[in-house]
């Protein structure tokens, strides 16, 4: 009887829906291969252990592959596509853990399970797909801070969502506080960007469980960059120490606020 083979993937502790090797095996053997990845987190190529490319893909904008390229002298399967999608062989749509994904129209083909909530268009994959992500297929929560990546934090800072879609940085002003900035230069100023604005200084008043959050991350993303800037130079070393202090910043001046009390 033939032994069934099987297949595992290991993912990036601190951008967990980004692949970064499949493991795969048949009976005692295995063999390990190595993903390659854009800044979202979207395969590029896969590579064996001695660096041979075994598998290349050109992956649209919206996540339509539109060339699968295996070097290795055998087909490789390489179902993984936007992050949390998982290419269905059977309908040619991309399976994202709520609901199913076109990527030839760049959208999902249900309607959004959470609702208006994830905003008023209910087939959106997501604003931008140069920058956003959406691997549970239910768009962007808001007030949540995201996870500190290292390359995220750096350009960023710590971001989040607020309502509408808009994207906003976390910074400490020069009064002991905490301030908040649109995340994308190209926005800055647009009416949308200032309402968001508002409303994030009114939640951070008002709720101790995002001001928490932004804590936890700033003091996670403290160590994160320090740990990368050791390995970096010139430029890069400078912008990755300068965003450490940032986040110290803002982790003394949350826990100033919450020292001196705020709405729960």
């Amino acid at each position: 009887m033939q032994q069934q083979g099987w297949r595992t993937y290991v993912y990036d502790a601190e951008q967990p829906y980004t692949p970064v090797a499949s493991v795969t095996g048949r009976g005692e053997s295995r063999q390990v291969w190595y993903y390659h990845t854009d800044v979202t987190g979207t395969p590029q190529e896969v590579t064996a252990a001695d660096g041979t490319l075994v598998w290349a893909g050109y992956i649209r904008g919206f996540g339509e592959n539109a060339a699968d390229i295996s070097n290795s002298g055998a087909y490789f399967h390489q179902p993984l596509r936007l992050p949390g999608q998982y290419f269905d062989d059977e309908t040619g749509l991309h399976y994202n853990l709520f609901r199913y994904y076109a990527p030839e129209c760049g959208r999902f083909v249900s309607q959004d399970p959470i609702g208006l909530k994830g905003g008023i268009n209910l087939y959106q994959y997501a604003p931008n797909p140069i920058r956003w992500i959406d691997p549970l297929g239910l768009d962007y929560t808001t007030w949540q801070i995201h996870s500190p990546g290292y390359g995220d934090v750096v350009q960023k800072g710590l971001h989040f969502y607020a309502p509408g879609g808009v994207e906003l940085s976390v910074r400490p002003d020069n009064k002991g506080g905490i301030t908040f900035t649109n995340a994308i230069p190209n926005e800055a100023g647009s009416p949308k960007v200032t309402k968001a604005i508002v409303l994030a200084k009114e939640h951070f008043e008002k709720d101790v469980r995002f001001r928490n959050d932004i804590l936890n991350k700033a003091n996670e993303a403290v160590q994160s960059v320090l740990d990368h800037a050791k390995r970096e130079t010139g430029s890069l070393r400078d912008l990755a120490n300068g965003r450490s202090r940032e986040f110290r910043d803002i982790a003394r001046n949350v826990e100033r606020h919450n020292t001196r009390g705020g709405c729960v």
